[in-house]
């Protein structure tokens, strides 16, 4: 006789524990489980409250008070909070010359509302620093709307110990007369390991050195300048020939001189809105690049003379798996791309390579990504020239990058024109497609171009009216079943995947961030992922169909999708991404 089948009560509480931990990771489920039973509840409540995400400012406020309440059980598994303005920030307005009072006043009104939000937002904060439980944050991030509270800081600093993240950003008050009053703010974190940095004034800047010199077992590094913003710039704020700049010099100042100093070893480093030009004799001297396993480098001046030393024998990074390079300046440096690729063909086993440009002549070589083909599962690649036009890798070239990096779960890229007007796919794209095959492990899919039509909704320059953005995006989901429908066909043939699917889980196309207006009508086209989901027939049975989602939610879908959250749009932003 053969066994009887289990029920789910039947099973072992660590079994239990595993399932919901492992396969169970939207928030609107672990809230179900939760009201079912109470074994239940006690296992879903720990990942359900460990990452909370606020909105305040507005009249959601009331709910920060359910949240914190005594009665709450899952107060106590809070490690991580991400606060942002439930009002958003409206674009400066661009009025035309005959404007009339009446749409100054409107935008006067919004502008009032927003401030006022703002100081709404910094009094919740306060209550909710005031009954979180102490020492339980491992990360407390903002939204950067408005300067800080610089009590709300102070306080943060005192009743959560165990932050593994200090960040000095835009706040109220000047930081140092607050460091020197309490001494023991910064010696007493008792975890931080992570350290990110947005000077743009000289009180901000002595802050940062402040920090550095307190935290000793930092591990990761992120630096932006933000004196570029602020609208004000020293005249020697970046490194010369001569000698470090001010924000080198004053952050790093006990490390002088840099010569004989010991270097700082880090695991990941992010530099952003620097000039590296003469980085040699600053960064790359009491910073151990040798040591680096990620590296992230955005809107940098003088970028290629960082790639050149990286690939000297002595200062190469042999642990590096991660590189993500972003560059949109109006002017493009002649040969970074050049030393990109030298540095590319200089190391070996990369896992992440995201390369976003702008104003280069041409794309990172396909030999230089191929040549880490046994290791990358991230490959992110988009180029584009003066006239905005992305450009894209020929077939061939595509191949030899598909046949190379077999291993490849995440790939985003500028494909082919194609119109979602027509049946089928252009020929080219179809080819293009085709090369993807040989990518087993696929998982997550990006397009950064936006399909063509001839219809009247949107025409060549990508003009899209409101009333056809539906049947556009309609046309899109169309495109996106094609896809997944081939990918599962060629799958089956092989013998791969899920048995009679692939494991290609979503296809987006655009990319993330702020993209720019699009048409008279300022529509803007964000990105759009497309999911595996299931149609039923009148009969009963059931097909596969490509459903439209959030890019924020494809991580409660698909984890394995981190590739759609990065753009150069919004690399100023990317430390407050959830």
């Amino acid at each position: 006789m053969g066994s009887e089948p289990k029920h789910f009560n039947d099973v072992p509480l660590d079994i239990k524990k595993d399932i919901v931990l492992g396969y169970i990771t939207r928030p609107e489920d672990l809230k179900s489980l939760c009201l079912t039973c109470k074994q239940l509840r006690d296992i879903a409540t720990p990942p359900l409250y460990r990452k909370v995400l606020l909105f305040i400012g507005g009249h959601k406020d009331i709910r920060v008070s359910g949240l914190l309440s005594r009665t709450n059980p899952g107060i106590q598994h809070i490690r991580k909070v991400y606060l942002q303005l439930e009002k958003t920030p409206i674009p400066t307005p661009d009025f035309q010359v005959n404007s009339d009072d009446s749409s100054e006043d409107e935008a006067d009104v919004q502008i009032e509302e927003m401030v006022g939000a703002a100081r709404q937002a910094q009094l919740t904060v306060r209550l909710l620093l005031d009954f979180l439980p102490n020492d339980i944050l491992e990360s407390f991030s903002w939204q950067n709307w408005e300067p800080f509270s610089m009590d709300n800081w102070v306080l943060l600093m005192k009743k959560q110990k165990r932050l593994k993240a200090v960040e000095i950003e835009s706040v109220d008050r000047n930081f140092m007369p607050e460091l020197e009053k309490n001494p023991g703010l910064l010696t007493n974190l008792e975890g931080a390991t992570s350290l990110h940095f947005y000077p743009d004034t000289i009180d901000r800047l002595k802050a940062c050195q402040k920090v550095v010199e307190t935290q000793t077992r930092f591990n990761e590094l992120q630096l932006s300048s933000g004196f570029a913003y602020a609208g004000v710039i020293p005249n020697d704020l970046e490194d010369s020939s001569t000698r470090p700049g001010l924000l080198t010099r004053t952050v790093f100042s006990h490390m002088m001189p840099f010569e004989t100093c010991s270097p700082m070893i880090l695991k990941k480093l992010s530099i952003d809105n620097i000039d590296l030009r003469y980085a040699a004799d600053t960064y790359l001297k009491f910073i151990r690049f040798s040591a680096l396993e990620s590296l992230v480098i955005g809107g940098c001046q003088g970028v290629d003379a960082v790639f050149a030393q990286l690939s000297k024998p002595h200062l190469r990074p042999t642990k590096l798996k991660k590189i993500r390079w972003f560059h949109g300046e109006e002017t493009g440096e002649t040969h970074a791309l050049e030393a990109f690729d030298g540095l590319l063909e200089a190391i070996g086993e990369l896992e992440i390579l995201h390369v976003d440009i702008k104003n280069f002549s041409g794309l990172p070589n396909p030999m230089a990504i191929a040549h880490h083909g046994k290791t990358l599962q991230v490959l992110g690649i988009r180029s584009r020239a003066a006239s905005s036009n992305p450009m894209r890798y020929e077939s061939e070239q595509l191949d030899e990058i598909c046949t190379a990096c077999t291993e490849l779960r995440q790939l985003s890229i500028t494909f082919p024109t194609t119109s979602v007007s027509d049946a089928h796919p252009s020929s080219e794209f179809r080819t293009h497609l085709r090369c993807l095959k040989k990518l087993r492990y696929l998982i997550t899919l990006n397009f950064h171009c936006w399909p063509t039509t001839r219809s009247s909704f949107i025409s060549r320059n990508y003009k899209l009216k409101h009333e056809w953005y539906d049947l556009y995006e309609h046309a899109l989901q169309r495109l996106a079943q094609q896809i997944f429908e081939a990918s599962d066909a060629h799958s089956k043939e092989q013998g791969w995947g899920l048995g009679h699917r692939s494991l290609l889980a979503v296809v987006a196309f655009g990319a993330n961030g702020k993209t720019p207006p699009d048409g008279e009508s300022s529509f803007q086209l964000k990105q759009l992922p497309f999911v595996r989901g299931v149609k039923v027939d009148p009969f009963g049975k059931t097909e596969m169909l490509a459903v439209k989602t959030l890019w924020k939610m494809v991580q409660f879908i698909e984890p394995e999708s981190d590739i759609l959250n990065h753009s150069i749009y919004d690399l100023h932003d990317a430390h407050n991404t959830p």
